[in-house]
This record gives C-alpha cells, structure tokens and sequence, in this order.
C-alpha cells in the first residue's frame, strides 16, 4: 500500500496545483513551478506588464527524492527484512508527505502574483489591447457603468490535495507495517509445549 500510495503521489506532482484566470488569458502551475500559460496579448503595447512570478519546486524536489528513497528501501526490504530499511522506509515517507503539504501552502502563497499575471493594464496600452481583442471578437467592450464582468481568481486544484492524501496514507500504511512487525518481533509466539507421546509396547512370554 504505501508502495502504490507512494508511485500515485509521484505522478500526482506532475499535475497542475494551481489554476488562475483573468480578462487577459489563464496560468496553471504544477507542484515543481512549471507554468502553462495563456494569454490573449491584452498587454503587449503597455508599459507596465504584468511580471511572470518565481515560482521554485524545491518542495516537490524534496519530495520526490524522499519518495524514490522509500521506494527502493521498500524494495529492498521485501528481501532483505530489515529493522534499517523498515525505519528508513517510515521516515522516508513521512519526510515526503511533510514535503507535499508545504508544497501546497507554497502554491497557495503564490495565487495573487498568478492571478496578477492575467489581468490587465489600464494605461493606453491596455485599452488598445481591450479595444482590438473586442474588434477581432474575442472579448467584450468594458465601457464604465454599462456592465458586469465575473473574473476568476487563483485556486488550488483536486490534484493537489488528492496529493497530501496519498502521501499521508502512504506514511500511515508504513507506519502500521513497522509497528506489527516490530511488535512481533518484540514478543515472538513460540510453542514452548509438546505433544506427550505415549508408546505402548505389548508384553511377550517366551515359550
């Protein structure tokens, strides 16, 4: 279990975290800072464009090598049966799953610098964009007073918190294995009784 919890929280890295969207395009993050990004070029005459923000994966680094650690001890420790490799297989995944839910915070941190990166100017560069993007039929008019518009902020996606599951089940599955065979090995059934034999040998006469 801890194994299979282990490879999906892996994967699970790779997904997008991190979702935000505005009048000027969406940016999604996945949990090592790779960004995908699309915008509709609402800023591209503007002096002041929106700054694409730092956003590092040391934390899904970190993750990951506790990870791929745990896994090869777990590998290693179906042959071998080691105290060492059942405690190294323990603190390996709970180092990841601590990882994965600092990783999140992190993500969580950065939505206004994302959500920022989507809107728009409104120096004259950015009403030029506004006014092409509506010529070209891609986007609506913002005349002041005569509407509404709903804007999309920055928000953690499932895959991020599907994430902080498996690596937490994984840490709590390895934590119960090595405490039963801890456990077992501490107090060891063994069969201290015998069966009492009895043979019974009949009793000849010479004649």
């Amino acid at each position: 279990m801890a194994a299979v919890g282990s490879t999906a929280t892996l994967i699970l890295l790779f997904q997008s975290w991190i979702t935000a969207q505005g009048p000027d395009g969406k940016v999604a993050a996945n949990a090592f800072g790779r960004l995908e990004i699309t915008t509709n070029y609402l800023n591209v005459w503007s002096q002041t464009k929106p700054k694409t923000p730092p956003v590092t994966g040391l934390w899904a680094i970190l993750a990951s090598a506790a990870i791929i650690i745990a896994l090869c001890a777990i590998v290693l420790n179906i042959r071998l049966r080691t105290e060492f490799l059942a405690r190294l297989t323990t603190f390996s995944l709970a180092c990841a799953a601590l990882f994965v839910v600092f990783c999140l915070i992190y993500l969580n941190g950065k939505g206004a610098e994302l959500k920022a990166m989507t809107g728009r100017t409104y120096d004259l560069g950015g009403h030029i964009g506004q006014i092409l993007n509506w010529a070209t039929g891609r986007g609506k008019l913002v005349v002041p007073g005569t509407g509404t518009s709903n804007y999309t902020s920055a928000g953690l996606t499932h895959w991020g918190f599907l994430a902080v599951v498996t690596s937490l089940g994984s840490t709590m599955a390895a934590v119960a294995q090595w405490l039963l065979v801890r456990r077992a090995s501490d107090n060891p059934l063994r069969l201290s009784w015998r069966m009492p034999i009895v043979v019974s040998r009949a009793s000849t006469n010479d004649t």
